[in-house]
């Protein structure tokens, strides 16, 4: 173990409340735990044109209660895990903002769910993971 220790120090884990960023978030902590790092928790809200003012507000609002649900929940692990931090974000392209804070923040793993809250029909894994992996500069985990 003070091999994969020495690999990783910074964890990032992409959630969107979705179940498979639910089996993320878990296997994060549990990695974060075992090697004893950092963990910073990202949520990316999705900004769209059409959509008006007052709904991205509630929105942001309602995602914003969830990350601080998932920062509470790994906070009770603190003792493990040398720093626990949690990243809103918002932009046109997730993909695109999860790279950017992974660069900005160090981050030597990124953990990903397979699908998000948007998964549509029965593809095996999403467009987000899937740019992430082929984009990022590290080490990224898909969990299904």
């Amino acid at each position: 173990m003070n091999e994969i220790n020495e690999m990783i120090s910074n964890i990032l884990v992409a959630v969107d409340g979705s179940q498979y960023s639910e089996k993320a978030f878990k296997y994060g902590l549990y990695l974060a735990r075992k090697c004893r790092c950092a963990l910073l928790i990202v949520h990316v809200v999705e900004e769209f044109v059409t959509v008006g003012h007052s709904f991205l507000r509630d929105l942001k609002y309602q995602d914003r209660v969830m990350l601080q649900q998932y920062k509470s929940r790994a906070k009770q692990y603190s003792h493990s895990i040398t720093s626990i931090n949690a990243i809103e974000a918002s932009g046109n392209d997730v993909t695109e903002e999860i790279l950017k804070i992974a660069d900005k923040e160090g981050i030597d793993t990124i953990i990903i769910g397979s699908r998000g809250a948007k998964a549509v029909g029965d593809f095996h894994i999403g467009s987000i993971s899937y740019k992430v992996s082929h984009y990022a500069k590290c080490t990224v985990i898909i969990v299904r």
